[in-house]
């Protein structure tokens, strides 16, 4: 087959030379742009019609540049204006020659004449300048006889040139155009035939009395593997989730506190030999030995020690009839509220009301007052003086509230999605009530009530998620288990007619513990081999194989058979291009 070559702009000859032979076919049409570099003086036309006579090519030129299309002519190529044109071998039309003053055509030809095509190409040179004009003598005058008849030419200037087509045809030779008229046909033959063969499709419904299957079972699932084998059982399993997320909680209200009184107990000891019983009420006072720092009594106390400090019996305390547990110490508070009266153990030595103590205007005691001592064995606590602090204000709280819920909707979607990422294209199995998947939340640290004390802080949430799943393909295969059961011998739960409704989670727990409600319904059909009956309705007449099948095939109702992309007298040859679709008809089952 001929074969087409594509030169650049800028190629040289020795572009030009490597691809005529690097072509797989001696007939080859260099495709040659307007304006090549290479192919714009003689010397290089003459060498590239050497290299392809040398070499048993047989070259033209394919260009719709006259000056290459005259420099190919001249040096012996074959000229063509398109690649459509080569491969149909219709050569580019010989420019017609101009008329020059006194030219005339000499014995009936044109001034200039070019020699006929051999084998392709020109075998005389022509020169790319117009020829001089020169001075022609008249012919001579025709002999007597009848004047051959002679057509003229439409310009009316004299002797026409002979016919485009037919100087066209004989500068081309043999017309290379029939063979290409012969391939075409036979591909448009062969194109036919398969085409009849390999384009046509079919479609056979059959409509069979199928007995129609219904279950609605209850299926249990549970994390526990083992209990999967039993009937309407699936395996089920807990998907988890975490997350955390936070901000910076900063109070802005202020608040005064109040002065606060530090506070302790005093321990009374004496060495008295017969010991010592009395009463100290509210108001009663100790003192540091400096006498700076006053504690009072905050709660009337009876005080009843044994001789010399001992543990007196019980039945000898006694105020004013009234039976008293022995006791040795009393509460006490500073009396005035102050941060100083944080005071360490063994600081409030004194004791005004000393028993043993002589009062202003009072005789003396009979007793020594060395004979008590009183101190506070652990410090006192509790003493602050009065200070500004920030607190967390109304709006404070409330606008922390709404972070938290916002961010505890954020979470809940982020764990949500990470559970159904980690389900894998289970479901989530979660009942009416909510239940089968839990979500909490944690707050750190707490958020303070409204007016409380608060110091600026970093506040994290933090969700745990949880959720059962299940495969609805387990559960699928324990429903189509269920209809399997009530199909009888020799028939079969039709492919593809199988209906699901979706299963209603009635109880679920995080644990994995699910109790689904299902249902299906599908038919039962007698055993077919459809790829047997396509097989036996390959080729035949639509009427023939409806009588395949209805002899075949039991319990059918209908058959219809539909033709792609027209209607023929044959179905297709190939039976994969057969598709057979089954409907059905209730018909009752044979228990009822």
């Amino acid at each position: 087959m001929p074969v087409v070559v594509l030169a650049r702009t800028d190629d040289e000859i020795a572009d030009l030379i490597d691809l005529v032979r690097s072509a797989k076919d001696p007939e080859v049409g260099l495709v040659l742009p307007a304006g090549n570099k290479a192919f714009q003086t003689p010397l290089n036309a003459r060498l590239l019609g050497q290299f392809s006579r040398q070499n048993g090519r047989r070259t033209a030129i394919v260009s719709d540049d006259v000056r290459i299309q005259a420099l190919a002519r001249a040096n012996g190529f074959g000229v063509y204006t398109s690649v459509p044109a080569f491969e149909r071998g219709i050569e580019a039309a010989v420019p017609r020659e101009p008329s020059y003053a006194g030219s005339r055509a000499v014995d009936g030809a044109p001034a200039a004449t070019r020699a006929p095509l051999g084998a392709g190409a020109w075998t005389a040179a022509a020169t790319l300048q117009p020829p001089p004009t020169r001075t022609v003598a008249p012919p001579p005058p025709p002999p007597p006889g009848p004047a051959a008849p002679t057509r003229p030419h439409p310009d009316t200037r004299g002797p026409a040139f002979p016919p485009h087509d037919a100087r066209q045809s004989e500068a081309k030779g043999p017309d290379r155009r029939r063979p290409l008229y012969y391939a075409a046909a036979a591909v448009a033959v062969v194109g036919l035939l398969l085409f009849f063969v390999l384009a046509p499709s079919a479609k056979v419904t059959i409509t069979l009395a199928g007995t129609p299957l219904s279950v609605n079972p209850t299926i249990q699932g549970s994390p526990d593997a083992t209990q999967a084998t039993q009937g309407d059982h699936v395996v089920t399993s807990v998907e988890q989730a975490n997350g955390t997320q936070g901000f910076t909680a900063t109070p802005t209200g202020q608040k005064t506190i109040a002065a606060a009184a530090s506070g302790g107990s005093e321990m009374i000891s004496t060495t008295a030999p017969g010991g010592a019983q009395f009463p100290l009420q509210p108001g009663d006072t100790f003192q540091t030995a400096d006498h700076v720092l006053t504690f009072v009594v905050t709660q009337a106390t009876y005080i009843c020690i044994g001789p010399n400090g001992a543990q007196p019996p019980p039945s000898s305390c006694q105020n004013m009839g009234h039976p008293e547990p022995p006791n040795a110490s009393v509460p006490i508070k500073d009396a005035t509220p102050e941060a100083k009266g944080n005071l360490p153990a063994n600081t409030l030595t004194y004791w005004p009301q000393n028993p043993c103590q002589q009062q202003p205007g009072q005789p003396p005691p009979a007793c020594s007052p060395d004979e008590f001592s009183v101190t506070n064995p652990q410090p006192t606590t509790g003493g602050a003086d009065q200070k500004q602090v920030t607190v967390a204000s109304a709006s404070d709280v409330n606008n922390w509230n709404t972070q938290v819920t916002q961010i505890e909707n954020t979470l809940t979607n982020q764990v949500t999605e990470q559970m159904q990422s980690e389900a894998a294209g289970k479901t989530f199995a979660v009942d009416p009530s909510g239940a089968g998947k839990t979500i909490a939340f944690t707050v750190s640290p707490q958020l303070p009530n409204i007016g409380a004390q608060f110091s600026p802080a970093q506040v994290t949430v933090a969700v745990a998620a949880k959720v059962a799943v299940y495969s609805p393909a387990d559960v699928r295969r324990d429903l189509m288990a269920d209809l399997q059961a009530q199909v009888s011998q020799g028939d079969q739960l039709a492919p593809g007619k199988l209906s699901m409704q979706p299963c209603q989670v009635t109880q679920a727990s995080d644990d994995g513990t699910v109790i689904l409600s299902c249902a299906a319904t599908d038919f039962s059909q007698p055993i077919i081999n459809l790829t047997g009956l396509k097989s036996q309705l390959a080729g035949k007449n639509p009427g023939d194989a409806n009588k395949i099948i209805q002899s075949g095939v039991d319990k059918v109702q209908d058959v219809k058979v539909s033709e792609f992309p027209f209607s023929l007298f044959y179905l297709p040859f190939f039976s994969s291009r057969i598709e057979i679709d089954e409907n059905f008809v209730p018909q009752p089952s044979s228990s009822s």
